[in-house]
C-alpha cells in the first residue's frame, strides 16, 4: 500500500471502501485531525497579523505529524494481525500496546490542534468562521475516533491478559 500522503483522495477513498482492514477507523482519525490542523492553517493564513505565525506554525506541524500517523495507525493493525496469526501473547501484547499507542498520539495531537482551532474562533478572520468551525468538528471526531481505537485495543489486551 502506498503511504497515504502520496495518494489520490480518490485512491485513499477507495482502500478505505476495500474489503481489507487497513486502511481503517485510526488511518481515517489522524487525517481528520490533519485536515482540521491544515483549515487552522487556512484561517491564519485569511487572518491579518504577526500574531498566527505561532499558530500556523504549530497547525503545520501538527499536521504532517497527524499524516504519517495514519501511516504508523496501518502499520500498527498490520502488525497486530501478523502477531495474532502467530499465536504468541508477547507478540499479540506487544502488538497491541503498539496500537494503543498510536491512536494515543492521534488523541493528544488532535487535542491541540483543538485548542489552535477554538483560539483562533476567538482571533481569525470572521469571514473564515465556519472553516473555523469545521476544523473543531473535525477534530473532535478524530478524537472520538482515537478514543475508540484506544478502548478496543485497550479491550483486546485485557481480555490477552486474563488468559
Amino acid at each position: 500500500m502506498n503511504k497515504i500522503k502520496d495518494q489520490k483522495i480518490e485512491d485513499f477513498l477507495k482502500d478505505l471502501a476495500s474489503k481489507s482492514p487497513t486502511p481503517g477507523g485510526g488511518a481515517a482519525s489522524a487525517l481528520a485531525g490533519a485536515m482540521a490542523a491544515a483549515l487552522v492553517e487556512m484561517v491564519c493564513g485569511l487572518t491579518k497579523g504577526d500574531s498566527v505565525q505561532r499558530i500556523t506554525d504549530r497547525a503545520n506541524q501538527l499536521k504532517i505529524k497527524l499524516l504519517n500517523l495514519a501511516d504508523e495507525d496501518c502499520q500498527a493493525f498490520n502488525q497486530v494481525m501478523r502477531a495474532y496469526k502467530s499465536k504468541s501473547k508477547s507478540k499479540i501484547r506487544k502488538a497491541l500496546q503498539k496500537a494503543i499507542e498510536i491512536p494515543d498520539k492521534v488523541k493528544t495531537l488532535a487535542e491541540e490542534v483543538e485548542v489552535l482551532a477554538n483560539k483562533m474562533a476567538e482571533i481569525g478572520n470572521k469571514n473564515a468562521f465556519s472553516d473555523t468551525k469545521s476544523a473543531i468538528h473535525l477534530v473532535k471526531a478524530a478524537e472520538k475516533s482515537a478514543e475508540e481505537n484506544i478502548k478496543i485495543n485497550e479491550k483486546a489486551l485485557a481480555a490477552l491478559k486474563q488468559d
